[in-house]
């Protein structure tokens, strides 16, 4: 006779729930602590990334302008090589132009290939435009217009040994041909270098 009760689960049947259980267990735990591994990997290779360049702001950004057009020293971008042995005089006259409005680009020494500067010259590739009439009235002495592009966005000034100094120039010039200007973008005052 049979010891089987209704009701009852058999032995068997209570031993295969128990170990598909198990199984279910320990599946769950193998998986889990392959998701821990996976993070693992997946935040070592983040951490071990090299950080992304910065991109640093543009000083100027380009500006069209029409004949008629007012130009003002806040619409141009200004950078000062120093072509003299007198240390600190491109930072000094970058700073001078600023005080007038316009906007700072970069001092530096003027490079090796610069012939002799006397007082004061204006590097533009596109002849006496607006912007070289207003940065001209802001130079003291004589100041002569090279066909040249300066190593940075905006206008460049040399200045020499007997660079005469920034007096305060016109407030505004009218463009008279279709140009370009190049705005500044940073309008917050930061440490001049002082080549």
């Amino acid at each position: 006779m049979s010891d089987h009760r209704p009701g009852r689960p058999q032995v068997n049947e209570v031993l295969s729930e128990a170990w598909i259980a198990r199984l279910r267990a320990a599946a769950t735990l193998t998986v889990l602590v392959l998701l821990v591994f996976v993070a693992i990997r997946v935040g070592l290779n983040q951490v071990s990334e090299p950080f992304p360049e910065s991109q640093d702001a543009p000083i100027c950004t380009t500006l069209d302008l029409a004949e008629g057009d007012d130009l003002r020293p806040a619409d141009v971008t200004i950078n000062v090589l120093n072509a003299g042995d007198q240390s600190g005089l491109a930072g000094r006259t970058l700073s001078d132009l600023q005080d007038g409005g316009f906007g700072i680009g970069d001092a530096s020494d003027a490079p090796d290939d610069v012939e002799s500067v006397a007082n004061a010259q204006i590097w533009s590739p596109d002849g006496t435009t607006a912007a070289v009439r207003l940065v001209r009235s802001y130079l003291q002495g004589k100041v002569r217009v090279v066909d040249r592009v300066g190593s940075s966005a905006g206008l460049t000034v040399v200045v020499g040994g007997n660079f005469s100094g920034v007096k305060e120039g016109r407030a505004k010039v009218k463009v008279k041909v279709d140009q370009t200007t190049c705005v500044p973008t940073i309008t917050e005052s930061t440490d001049l270098p002082i080549p």
